[in-house]
Parts: C-alpha cells; sequence; structure tokens
C-alpha cells in the first residue's frame, strides 16, 4: 500500500485498529484522510470513529486547503457516494474526478480507489 510518508502509515495503522468493523467503504476513507497532513490534524473533526460517521460541516472550515477539501471530497464520495447535492451548494464540478485529481497525490487517489472497488484489505 502507498502512503506518502511513514507518519501516513502509522496514522492509518493506529486508526483503522481505532474501527470496530473495517470494511472497504471506512478503509477507503481513512486511507485518504491518512495522506494529507491537514486531514490527519483534523481526523476527528472530519469521521467520528464511534459513530461511523462524518461531518459534513467540514467543507467551510477555515483551516482547510484546496488539497484538503480534495482529499475529504474524495474520501466521502469512496465512503458513500457523497456529492455536492448532499454539502456544497453549486458545485458539483469540484466532485468531477478531473477536479479531484488535479491537487492530490495521484498514487493515493489510484490506492483508495483499489481499496474501496477492488476491496484490498
Amino acid at each position: 500500500m502507498f502512503f506518502i510518508d511513514k507518519s501516513s502509515e502509522t496514522f492509518f495503522k493506529t486508526k483503522i485498529g481505532q474501527v470496530k468493523n473495517v470494511d472497504c467503504y471506512t478503509k477507503s476513507l481513512i486511507y485518504v484522510l491518512s495522506n494529507n497532513n491537514i486531514t490527519k490534524k483534523y481526523f476527528n473533526e472530519i469521521y467520528d470513529i464511534d459513530r461511523s460517521s462524518i461531518n459534513l460541516d467540514v467543507f467551510t472550515k477555515s483551516w482547510q486547503t484546496n488539497e484538503s477539501l480534495n482529499m475529504c471530497r474524495l474520501a466521502y464520495n469512496l465512503y458513500g457516494d457523497i456529492s455536492s447535492d448532499n454539502i456544497e451548494e453549486g458545485a458539483s464540478y469540484l466532485y468531477s474526478i478531473t477536479s479531484i485529481f488535479k491537487s492530490i497525490n495521484i498514487d493515493v487517489g489510484i490506492e483508495a480507489i483499489k481499496i474501496r472497488f477492488f476491496k484490498i484489505m
């Protein structure tokens, strides 16, 4: 599995270890969020492991960067087919693969898709 650095791999393993029932949806979400310093820092604000729930309010947070927004968009899409209709009014183009992949590490994106759709555990 590809990680941008050792701390991302450690973070991923720690968070996955906290999940009661690991499935391909949760694993892909945590994988994506583990590979960005901003999403790692605000992980608990983005995803609640105990409740297995995402926070849709994160898209308006002042700490978001272009890359972290796209990491959240990708993670949420892989987790539950979330689109702009559910989150960001009038921003459907931001959820296109082209838009998301412009500002994230392509290797992370591809690995996340493999985890989600090919159920790599």
